[in-house]
């Protein structure tokens, strides 16, 4: 697989599919660890002289987050320090004459590419080369490079679908995600794993891959409540909001492990809602749980304590408004002896906003999915469309 390193940019029309999907938090995307990574390739491919064409998604259709990249752009002018053309359309001479009136340095910015349909089927890398907007954006550009990690795993057209047409490159966030998790995985020989987040089926599989080789799983987030509640427990309102979000789709699964693995897999002692903390079972009916509650706190960050190893993916609860849980969590992780790392995009930028340096872990994946998938033994299939080229 190439990568940037041998890529010779200056005066090179390219077409660079990078990862701004970014939390909106009243109406604005917030730059995280992620959007500064991505934004140094950006940068590194400017200095060479490329002619730089931004791909990126924000969010998913029908979701709160799915907006146009309009504001990414004057968020890119104002750290690059230069003048950020956003196109607004893949088609036409609008794109046409935006590209040809490049110079060597210059950076235009396309529009959420998830407005397409064709961009969200899953099919193969030949088949997307054939879609009718792969192959007219192609003729433009004389290199993709692909540095989107954190969407490896999606077999999309602008994932895979131009390395059967243009000369590609991994870029350079790809090239060092897929080295340190090849490290996290080496290295990672006996520990604990931290899971929460919002969809139990995210770590289904990286629990099914890893638990054989791990002292213990620590539940929260959704995954934790719905496990609390696969046992009997009631959780107030929670317990039909899990339902309404199909976030029980992987009780199944979830169910088995527990059953399996009772002796590794811990989950939380009591819960937090806007009332107070409670106790599993006892959370008032009309509330909903928030996030874990300080019995739960004090455990887990013993068991972190006393681990060689650490593995979180995804916040122990609703960190935006009741960030307790997490901060403590990745405090007592940044504080700890052992081989520590944090992988997931909602994770990852847990760092900044709790006041940690990236230094504090010996690694943050900005990857959700793909970091999953990968420490689940699965194949990355934009990593197999770039090794195929």
């Amino acid at each position: 697989m190439r990568d940037t390193d041998q890529l010779d940019a200056e005066g090179k029309t390219v077409l660079l599919r990078t990862d701004l999907n970014l939390p909106i938090e009243d109406g604005e995307p917030q730059k995280t660890v992620r959007f500064e990574r991505y934004l140094e390739t950006i940068k590194e491919l400017s200095q060479k002289g490329a002619r730089t064409v931004v791909m990126a998604h924000q969010g998913r259709p029908a979701r709160q987050d799915f907006t146009s990249l309009e504001t990414h752009a004057e968020m890119l002018e104002e750290e690059l320090g230069k003048d950020v053309n956003f196109v607004q359309t893949f088609f036409g001479p609008q794109l046409g004459d935006a590209v040809a009136s490049m110079q060597d340095g210059d950076v235009t910015l396309l529009e959420n590419i998830r407005f397409l349909s064709e961009e969200l089927q899953n099919v193969g890398a030949k088949r997307h080369s054939r879609d009718y907007f792969v192959e007219n954006l192609a003729k433009y550009f004389d290199v993709y490079v692909d540095d989107a990690f954190s969407a490896a795993h999606r077999s999309h057209a602008s994932m895979v679908g131009f390395t059967p047409l243009l000369e590609s490159y991994a870029g350079p966030v790809m090239s060092n995600e897929l080295e340190s998790c090849k490290r996290v995985k080496q290295e990672f020989q006996s520990g604990i794993l931290v899971l929460g987040g919002e969809k139990p089926s995210d770590i289904i599989g990286m629990m099914k891959h890893m638990i054989e080789d791990v002292e213990k799983v620590l539940l929260g987030g959704i995954p934790g409540e719905l496990e609390l509640n696969l046992e009997g427990h009631s959780l107030g309102e929670k317990e039909q909001w899990i339902r309404d979000n199909n976030f029980d789709s992987s009780a199944d699964e979830l169910e088995e492990l527990m059953r399996e693995y009772s002796d590794k897999i811990i989950v939380p002692e009591d819960l937090r809602t806007d009332s107070g903390v409670y106790e599993p079972g006892e959370v008032p009916e009309g509330e909903m749980t928030w996030d874990i509650g300080d019995e739960t706190k004090e455990r887990y960050c013993q068991e972190i304590h006393d681990a060689d190893a650490v593995v979180m993916k995804g916040p122990m609860g609703a960190f935006e408004e009741h960030p307790e849980g997490s901060e403590i969590v990745v405090e007592c992780i940044a504080d700890s002896d052992g081989f520590t790392v944090l992988g997931g995009g909602h994770t990852s930028s847990l760092v900044q906003r709790f006041g940690h340096e990236l230094d504090d872990f010996d690694h943050v994946s900005i990857a959700g999915g793909a970091f999953v998938r990968y420490m689940s033994g699965e194949e990355l299939a934009a990593v197999q469309a770039l090794e195929n080229q």
